[in-house]
Formats: C-alpha cells, structure tokens, sequence
C-alpha cells in the first residue's frame, strides 16, 4: 500500500512537471519577435533636450527611418534631409557619419532642427514598445520619442 502510494505520487509529480515544462516552451514558441526596425517610418513627438522639453513646430514633420542591411539611417530634421550610420548592440545605440542637405531654416523651425540632431549625435539607448520608439542620451537629459503608424 505505501509502495503504490509513493508511486502514484512521483507518477503525479512527473507529470505535473511536464505540463509546467510544455507551457515554458508554449511561451518560448509563441513569444512575440522583436520589433523590426527595418524601413519602418518614425515621427517625432516629443523633443526634451538637456532636460528641457521642447514644443514642436506644427506641420514640420521629423522622421527617421532605420535601413537595418547597410546600418544607416535617413529622415527629414523638419528642415532638411540627413543620414548617418548607426551601430546597435540591444538598447545601446549610437549614429555618426550625419550628412544632409544644406537648406537654411530660420526661427522655430530651424531651432527644432538643430535640437533634434543635437540629441541624436548624443543618443545612447533605444527602446521600442508597441508603435513608439523611445531614444534617450546625455545621461537621460536628452529624450526623442517617435511614433509609427506599424500595427
């Protein structure tokens, strides 16, 4: 009688094992993939630099599209066009190598674009959550959130 007992019981604890086992790997297989970055159109919503925030100039838009095959990057500062080169290793991130067009933007316009490269050359980390990108450099001073129109 204790035998069949202690038998039923490691009977019992194995297969509630296997059951814990086979929702871990349910989990693992149905676990969503990162986001891709790749050729996905981000806009700007919010502008802090040096830890003030910046309103945005209405009807300027600022981009910034990731081409994740050759590590470059591409937009629109609100003014002009620009690309760079970018290397990301998880969250860290890190763009050189800018070149753009050499429109002269003055007022607002122009101070926007000169703040959003500003803390772009500074960026540090990368985080995507749903449809928004969040970029953050300069110690967290500095903070650019996009959004997407990706589902």
């Amino acid at each position: 009688m204790i035998m069949r007992r202690r038998t039923l019981l490691i009977i019992g604890a194995a297969f509630a094992l296997m059951i814990i086992v086979a929702v871990i790997i349910l989990r693992v297989i149905t676990a969503s993939p990162a986001p891709s970055l790749d050729n996905v159109l981000w806009t700007l919503t919010d502008l802090e630099v040096n830890g003030q925030t910046h309103e945005l100039v209405a009807n300027v838009p600022v981009t910034l599209t990731f081409h994740t095959t050759n590590h470059t990057i591409t937009g629109s500062s609100g003014c002009n066009s620009y690309q760079a080169t970018y290397e990301q290793n998880n969250a860290q991130v890190q763009f050189r190598d800018f070149a753009m067009t050499l429109v002269g933007c003055l007022g607002a316009q122009g101070e926007q674009e000169n703040l959003y490269l500003q803390a772009l050359m500074h960026a540090e980390t990368l985080h995507i959550s749903g449809n928004v990108m969040t970029i953050t450099g300069s110690g967290g001073k500095d903070i650019l959130r996009f959004s997407s129109a990706r589902q």
